[in-house]
């Protein structure tokens, strides 16, 4: 029988400690365990691919087609049904419905409203998000306009926004200025100027970034017992982590590759099997996380988060078989036939191809009987029985 790897046997030391078990219950708890361990090793030679692929395929087939949930009261989609898990496993640079779990340091404000106004500070405002511009061309002018509801929700000083948009709006016109009380901008231009153009810089301006970070369109801000957690449609993870007042162990995001860019691949691997395991969940499914786990791992060995498509994995795999099986075999077929290409028959899809027994299981012996031999040793044992 195996000893308990370090770890989980330490683990078990900590709850006898916060336990406080006498010696006798601690060796009784550390055996159960033990024995508990050796029974769930998986045995030499086991396809855990395959049992892995059937455990969690199987139980997807039982999702959900619903393609989001709403976090809070406003609109923030989180995609968690089979959209999401193809998502993921298909290894799509970019999700369809990115956010934010966005953690704040204990203590860091001192009100929800404070909460509320620093979330609204996230929000990504362009100009054209906070007001609009009216065209006339007969007087070859352009009107800019605050929406003041927006203004209001948001939560900004009208003066410093429309300074700042005046200050930002630097080209195509020939003068501009300011109306009464700073409720509007007006911008004209020189006689030469073609509409074309009007409508060109007009377009422009409406995508200059007036505040907040890049890609978050909206937040919500929820309470979780006394802490409040931000949640965002959208996602940044690299500029959100560098603000203040935020807790940067917890805040995540459910975009993998954003993930594996900004903190590597082992929290992109971490990252597959929380956003996996949340989505069945979510459905009620439950999945052994080993199995998740080995899937997590064949996706990120390499050292890049690649999906099981044929431009990923599949496509990456060094036996032509094992790439025609799964998707355009005649064209796999004929690649490797031009480049000379030899089929070694080591995995288990090519020898299921060619009726060969595969290298899993009973499989991998390599053994042959003697009979003659094992004649003779059944004669010696029974005459060593009869000697006794």
């Amino acid at each position: 029988m195996r000893e308990l790897p370090t770890a989980v046997a330490e683990r078990v030391n900590r709850y006898c400690d916060s336990m406080k078990l006498g010696d006798a219950k601690r060796q009784k708890l550390m055996k159960l365990v033990t024995v508990k361990y050796n029974k769930a090793l998986v045995s030499p030679g086991d396809a855990i691919g395959i049992i892995a692929a059937q455990s969690i395929g199987e139980p997807g087939t039982q999702m959900t087609l619903r393609t989001k949930h709403y976090a809070g009261s406003l609109e923030v989609s989180v995609g968690k049904g089979i959209q999401r898990v193809i998502e993921i496993v298909d290894g799509r640079s970019s999700a369809r419905y990115p956010s934010m779990k966005i953690y704040l340091k204990q203590g860091a404000f001192k009100s929800e409203k404070d909460v509320k106004r620093f979330a609204n500070s996230l929000i990504d405002v362009k100009v054209r998000d906070i007001g609009s511009f009216t065209e006339d061309f007969n007087e070859l002018s352009v009107n800019f306009k605050l929406n003041e509801d927006i203004i209001k929700d948001l939560d900004v000083d009208r003066d410093e926004v429309m300074t700042s948009i005046y200050d930002k709006i630097i080209d195509t016109y020939a003068s501009k200025r300011f109306t009464n009380n700073k409720a509007q901008i007006n911008f004209h231009f020189d006689k030469s100027t073609t509409l074309y153009a009007i409508r060109k810089a007009v377009m422009k301006w409406m995508k200059i970034p007036l505040f907040g970070v890049k890609n978050i369109e909206k937040v919500v801000v929820i309470k979780d017992g006394e802490a409040f957690i931000i949640h965002t449609r959208g996602t940044n993870l690299k500029d959100i982590l560098k603000l203040e007042n935020i807790d940067a162990e917890r805040t995540c995001t459910n975009d993998i590759f954003e993930v594996n860019k900004v903190l590597g691949i082992e929290a992109a691997r971490h990252a597959i099997v929380k956003e996996l395991m949340d989505t069945f969940d979510s459905n009620d499914i439950k999945i052994n996380i080993r199995h998740i786990y080995i899937l997590a791992d064949l996706m990120t060995m390499s050292g890049e988060v690649r999906g099981v498509v044929r431009t990923g994995i599949t496509g990456s795999k060094g036996s032509p078989f094992a790439r025609a099986a799964f998707e355009e075999t005649v064209k796999h077929i004929i690649s490797a036939a031009f480049n000379h290409e030899t089929e070694r028959l080591v995995g288990i899809t090519e020898n299921i191809i060619v009726g060969q027994p595969i290298s899993a299981g009973t499989g991998m012996v390599r053994l042959t009987l003697d009979p003659k031999n094992l004649k003779k040793f059944i004669a010696k044992t029974e005459e060593a029985k009869e000697k006794e």
